[in-house]
C-alpha cells in the first residue's frame, strides 16, 4: 500500500534499536513512505513525522485527520476528470494520490504501453480507489502530529533528549523526482525550501546524532558516522546497499541468499562431440541459481526469471542456459535476462548456439505460453569491455552503446532482434556452418 524503496529487513532492525529507548514520544524527521512510523507502530511511542512532498504531506494530514488539502489542478481536469469525485479532502484522496503514483507519469504520453496504463486504471478505477481506501482504514499507523517543514527547521524544535529515527535524503532530487507526476496534475499548499547542500547534509546529521538516541540509514557509506555503524543491509543481488546507524544497537548484516537445487542433467565436456537434435527443458529456480553461479562471469549481479530454460544436445546433454523475462514497456518483447554456455568444451563459440536456441520458434512459443502474450522480438543487455559483444554479433542487431554502470565493465551495450524465425534444427545447421567448428588438438 505504501510505496517505499526502504528494504523489509530494515523495519526490523528500526523495531529492534527502538525497543531500547525510553518509552515516550519519538521524533521522525523526512518520513518519506513512513517505513519507520509502521517499524514502530504498536510499541507505545508518541510518533510527531514530517516532510515537505505532497505524496507524505497527504498521508501524514490524513493520519493525524487535518484536512488533506488537495486539490486538482484546472489544466488537468480535461484529461483526469474521472478523478474528481474521489476527491474528498480525506482517505479518498490520499487513495486518489497513491495509485496516481503508478499511472500519472503515463498520462499525456506518447506510446502503446503508456495508453494501455492510462486506459486500464480508467476503466478499473471504481474497484481499485475502494479497494485502496478499504487497506487504508486498516493501516494501524498513528501520528501523534504531522507538519509540513522542511527538515532543518523542524529539528531545530525536536527536544534534545528525545530519540530522531530518520532516513534523510543524502542526495538530491530524489523525491521530487519521484513525486513530479503528482505535482503536476494536483495542486497544494506546498512549502519553499532549498534543497539540501552538502553543508545541510552535515548540520542535519548533527542535529539527529547530537542526542542519547537516534538511529539514521543511507544507501551510501557516511564517513562521518563509521563509529556508529550498527549494520549493512542488502536484500537482493542487484540491490544498493544500506548502511544503518544508531547511537546503541545490535550489530546486524542482511545478506542476500538463493536457493540452489541440485541439476543432475550431463553436461557436454571436453572431448564430447555435440550431435543433434536440439531440445529446451525448463528449469526450476535453483536450478537456474546452481546453474548461473557455476558458469556466469561472477561479476554480472543475478535477476529473477519468469522462464528458465536448459539446452540440451541429442544426448541429453547441457549445452547452455537462457532465462526470459516478459519486457516492462515493449508488450511483444521479451528480455534476456541471461544467456550461458557450459565450460570447457571443444566449442569456443557455443555461445552463439545458446542464443540461437533463446531466439528459436520453439522459444518463442515457449515465452508465450509463460507470459500469455504474442512475443515478436527480444532484447538483452551485454556489458563488455569491448565496444561491440561478439556472442551477439551476426545473432542480434546492436541499438544502443553506453558507458557502462557497472564496475569491471568499459561499455553496456543494448540489442534487439526477432524471434522464431528459425527453428532448433535449423539453428543447430547455422551454428554447425558458421562457428561450430571444434578446437583443434595437437599431439605431443
Amino acid at each position: 500500500m505504501f510505496q517505499g524503496t526502504i528494504p523489509g529487513p530494515m523495519r526490523s532492525i528500526v523495531r529492534e534499536t527502538a525497543s531500547l529507548w525510553p518509552s515516550g514520544p519519538v521524533y521522525v524527521p523526512c518520513c518519506g513512505n513512513f517505513t519507520i512510523e509502521r517499524s514502530l507502530a504498536g510499541m507505545g511511542f508518541g510518533l510527531h513525522s514530517s516532510d515537505v512532498s505532497i505524496y507524505t504531506s497527504a498521508v501524514g494530514r490524513w493520519l493525524t485527520r487535518q484536512p488533506v488539502g488537495i486539490q486538482l489542478r484546472d489544466e488537468s481536469r480535461d484529461e483526469l476528470d474521472w478523478l474528481a469525485d474521489s476527491l474528498d479532502d480525506g482517505v479518498g484522496t490520499v487513495a486518489t494520490l497513491m495509485l496516481g503514483t503508478r499511472f500519472l507519469a503515463s498520462v499525456g504520453r506518447d506510446g502503446l504501453w503508456h495508453e494501455r496504463v492510462v486506459r486500464s486504471y480508467r476503466e478499473q478505477w471504481k474497484a481499485k480507489h475502494a479497494e485502496t481506501m478499504e487497506r487504508l482504514a486498516s493501516s494501524d499507523v498513528e501520528l501523534a502530529s504531522y507538519e509540513v517543514e522542511d527538515v532543518r527547521s523542524w529539528l531545530q524544535k525536536v527536544p534534545g533528549d528525545a530519540p530522531v529515527c530518520s532516513f534523510p535524503p543524502f542526495y538530491g532530487g530524489g523525491y521530487e523526482k519521484l513525486y513530479e507526476p503528482l505535482e503536476a496534475h494536483f495542486t497544494w499548499d506546498a512549502p519553499q525550501y532549498e534543497p539540501l547542500s552538502d553543508d545541510d547534509v552535515v548540520s542535519v546529521l548533527g542535529a539527529i546524532t547530537d542526542r542519547p538516541y537516534w538511529l539514521t540509514a543511507s544507501n551510501h557509506s557516511v564517513p562521518e558516522l563509521h563509529p556508529y555503524l550498527r549494520g549493512m543491509i542488502k536484500a537482493t543481488p542487484r540491490a544498493a546497499p544500506f548502511y544503518v546507524y544508531a547511537s546503541e544497537a545490535r550489530t546486524r548484516i542482511v545478506a542476500p541468499r538463493q536457493p540452489i537445487d541440485p541439476v543432475k542433467i550431463p553436461r557436454l565436456r571436453e572431448g564430447d562431440e555435440l550431435v543433434g537434435p536440439l531440445s529446451l527443458s525448463l528449469l526450476k529456480p535453483g536450478q537456474f541459481n546452481a546453474l548461473r553461479s557455476r558458469y556466469l562471469n561472477p561479476r554480472i549481479a543475478p535477476g529473477t526469471a519468469n522462464l528458465a530454460v536448459a539446452v540440451r544436445d541429442g544426448r541429453g546433454r547441457l549445452l547452455g542456459v537462457f532465462a526470459m523475462a516478459p519486457s516492462t514497456f515493449i508488450p511483444d518483447e521479451a528480455y534476456v535476462l541471461s544467456d550461458f554456455a557450459v565450460a570447457p568444451t571443444d566449442y569456443p563459440r557455443l555461445s552463439k548456439l545458446i542464443v540461437l536456441a533463446a531466439t528459436s520458434a520453439e522459444t518463442q512459443l515457449l515465452c508465450q505460453r509463460a507470459f500469455s502474450r504474442r512475443i515478436r522480438r527480444v532484447a538483452t543487455t551485454a556489458f563488455s569491455n569491448n565496444p561491440v559483444s561478439m556472442k551477439y554479433r551476426g545473432l542480434l542487431r546492436l541499438t544502443k552503446r553506453s558507458p557502462s554502470n557497472e564496475d569491471g565493465w568499459n561499455f553496456q551495450l543494448q540489442y534487439q532482434g526477432a524471434i522464431g524465425q528459425h527453428t532448433l534444427a535449423e539453428a543447430l545447421q547455422m551454428w554447425a556452418k558458421r562457428w561450430g567448428a571444434p578446437t583443434k588438438k595437437t599431439g605431443v
